[in-house]
């Protein structure tokens, strides 16, 4: 039995979990039902690197090396015929390094590109569910582009969107009523505040905001949102987040001045400020997951004592060169979070526990504790005392998180140490590598 003999349907999936474009390409070659098959695959991947840009360049060679972009709208033209859902992903290869300032006034990987965006989705805007788009910065990040306006206006029925390292304009931007989940990465967004964004995409459910720039009072109102990541790459007078479906949020920013948070249904919640001067959490009755990274430790910590069905804790400081005041990141876990049954401590916490960061208190309901190591302070008993807190508390399982660059025989000195000194309670060390 042939390959060609399979069913349709079942060699279409083949086809869409191969997805390269290159590889679809060969299978085009090795008979006519996978080639006929092959533009009915739903997923298309389309990678371009710098040196295969520049090959195409060269004068003489497009016979051999034709030009990405024309291989893209080729493509779009063949895939047209299809009526099958799509999804299509096209990235340029990200460079090594980018020093400071520099461009490139080339347009070969500049994918973003209104005129070259034009040639090709309006050919399979209707078949288009998921487009993905990885622009190249050195090419994108000194010139605007309409990328979003286009897509909104060609691609109606999208449900997935993701661009990366552009510069993006919303002048223009349509609504897309069925667009539930949006990557933004790496992006310089004409969109101070945001609204272009709630206006636009009143359906989306997941979002992701990661190093996007620009921004300077934004403020998230969407209220069907479930999945939420905001990485504020930028210095932001204030941010808000007001989502009434709002499940899980993580959160990344420097400095604000003000954050507000308006999502009452939020389960877990990842939250990293260097510092801020106002917070504002409307009641959380549902969080159950928190994790604080903070040179105020202790202020947020009280924003959340409300919360009182939170089970899983962790706790970290920011840096610990901006500790100042220490009341700021004492933490009385026995009134603020006195139902936790899972705390972790990461390895600057630990670090300056508890001369600096003191956790006071019984922990009754606390089952396991993780601990994040640090190679510097790898020692049974500066461990052990440190391990104090476990006098009444209920724990059953400690978990220490250990650098994998640790010298065998301090690993196993510290264990043995903590064993012999907490005979009842359950030893586990796991390393991880550092990054």
């Amino acid at each position: 039995m042939g390959l060609e003999d399979f069913p349709s349907p079942i060699l279409v999936d083949i086809l869409s979990r191969v997805g390269d474009s290159t590889d679809l390409a060969r299978c085009r070659l090795t008979c006519r039902t996978l080639r006929s098959l092959s533009y009915e695959a739903r997923s298309i991947r389309l990678f371009c690197s710098r040196e295969r840009a520049l090959r195409s360049s060269v004068p003489g060679t497009v016979d051999l090396h034709p030009a990405f972009k024309s291989v893209v709208c080729n493509l779009a033209s063949l895939l047209s015929s299809v009526h099958s859902p799509l999804s299509l992903s096209l990235a340029a290869e990200r460079p090594d390094c980018v020093p400071a300032g520099e461009i490139d006034d080339g347009d070969e990987l500049y994918f973003t590109d209104s005129p070259f965006l034009s040639r090709w989705i309006p050919l399979i805007s209707a078949r288009l569910q998921s487009l993905s788009i990885h622009d190249y910065w050195l090419q994108s990040c000194w010139r605007p582009s309409r990328a979003l306006p286009l897509i909104s206006i060609f691609c109606s029925e999208l449900l997935n969107l993701e661009i990366r390292n552009a510069w993006l304009s919303v002048k223009e931007l349509m609504p897309m009523q069925t667009l539930t989940s949006l990557n933004l990465n790496y992006i310089r967004l004409d969109d101070e505040n945001l609204e272009k964004v709630n206006e636009c995409f009143p359906s989306l459910q997941v979002l992701n905001l990661i190093d996007v720039g620009g921004l300077k009072e934004p403020k998230i109102q969407l209220l069907q949102l479930r999945t939420f990541t905001w990485t504020v790459s930028n210095f932001v007078v204030s941010l808000t987040v007001d989502a009434p479906k709002l499940v899980e949020l993580k959160l990344t920013c420097v400095e604000p001045k003000a954050v507000h948070l308006q999502t009452p249904l939020l389960l877990n919640l990842d939250i990293t400020i260097k510092k801020v001067e106002v917070i504002k959490v409307d009641k959380l009755h549902n969080l159950r997951v928190l994790r604080v990274e903070s040179s105020q430790l202790g202020n947020l910590s009280q924003v959340f004592a409300e919360s009182r069905t939170i089970k899983r804790l962790e706790m970290e400081l920011y840096d610990p060169a901006c500790v100042i005041n220490t009341e700021q990141c004492s933490v009385s876990l026995s009134d603020t979070f006195p139902d936790i049954e899972e705390l972790t401590i990461g390895e600057k916490a630990w670090f300056l526990l508890p001369q600096i960061v003191r956790i006071k208190g019984e922990l009754v309901s606390l089952k396991k504790l993780v601990v994040h190591e640090s190679t510097t302070e790898l020692d049974g008993a500066i461990i052990s005392s440190k391990l104090s807190i476990l006098a009444h508390s209920h724990v059953c399982q400690v978990v220490m998180v250990i650098p994998a660059t640790a010298p065998i025989e301090g690993r196993v000195c510290a264990i043995s140490k903590c064993i012999n000194d907490f005979p009842n309670i359950r030893w586990e060390y796991v390393t991880k590598e550092i990054k």
